[in-house]
């Protein structure tokens, strides 16, 4: 843990006990991004539209998986990369129609995901911009 002056770098300890802090959503999008990243080459679908599907999915899973990494160890720095998570998470949603993926296989791990993605790094992106707004009017310390 590192400490800035008189506030905490994790969210964690006494003020943060029966609290959701912004750690856990992200490091459940890293892995649901490790997911996407393997889903490729464990489901069989690495020759679909010319290699286009999991190279997308592969593209993606590594952006997602260092952001979420980052807002991991450090929940207060850069609530940025999970709004960036969220929106590459309706990429997802959003991609088996745009290139007409006809697999089933592929639609629904690029829908779970994606849909993970949104819920997770929206929540973690939420819980960050939260506890700044109330750091900011306590002060911090309080």
């Amino acid at each position: 843990m590192v400490t800035r002056g008189a506030e905490q770098h994790f969210w964690i300890g006494p003020g943060t006990e029966g609290i959701l802090t912004p750690s856990l959503p992200s490091s459940l999008a890293f892995v649901a991004a490790l997911w996407l990243g393997f889903a490729p080459y464990v489901l069989h679908f690495s020759r679909v539209r010319g290699g286009l599907a999991d190279g997308i999915d592969v593209l993606v899973a590594v952006v997602v998986a260092v952001f979420a990494l980052v807002r991991t160890v450090a929940p207060r720095d850069l609530p940025v990369l999970s709004v960036v998570n969220a929106i590459l998470g309706l990429w997802l949603v959003v991609a088996p129609v745009v290139l007409g993926y006809t697999l089933v296989r592929i639609v629904v791990v690029d829908l779970v995901v994606g849909v993970l993605l949104v819920g997770l790094s929206g929540l973690s992106a939420l819980l960050t911009y939260r506890q700044r707004a109330k750091s900011q009017v306590t002060g911090p310390g309080e």
